[in-house]
């Protein structure tokens, strides 16, 4: 979705889905994590008796590649490209992620209200801002 015009998968669709495997990840209202998952009702199929402990990093890159939209590179420059829809949070941070040799930062305060660091989203490289937008949207800055 961030590489190429995408026809039959929203922003909305792929933030549904992400929030089915969210609300997956519990297993009789504790936190679990396993194979076998329903793609569509994100139940489990084969219960707790088969890889309780299995966990990749599949969900985090979701998140951090997808939802928040850090898109590796390998020039100085760090590109977000948020799948988030707009008005589905007013706020999120990710936070001391090592890239390049540099501390990122990644800010979506859709009121400058939540960490008093501006309005919409900005990103900042060792506490610097190297690049700000209004609303979620590709935005890049040299680090």
């Amino acid at each position: 979705m961030n590489n190429y015009q995408q026809y039959y998968v929203s922003n909305n669709d792929y933030f549904g889905l992400l929030e089915t495997y969210t609300k997956s990840q519990y297993w009789k209202g504790k936190p679990y994590i396993g194979e076998y998952l329903d793609e569509k009702t994100g139940g489990w199929l084969k219960g707790e008796e088969r890889s309780r402990y299995y966990n990749h990093s599949t969900y985090n890159d979701l998140i951090i590649t997808g939802l928040i939209g850090l898109r590796p590179r390998a020039d100085n420059i760090v590109e977000v490209n948020p799948l988030l829809p707009a008005g589905k949070w007013d706020w999120f941070c990710l936070d001391n992620i090592l890239y390049h040799d540099k501390i990122l930062t990644i800010i979506w305060d859709r009121n400058g209200t939540k960490y008093k660091k501006g309005k919409g989203l900005t990103i900042w490289s060792n506490g610097k801002k190297i690049a700000s937008a209004t609303k979620l949207m590709k935005t890049t800055g040299r680090i």
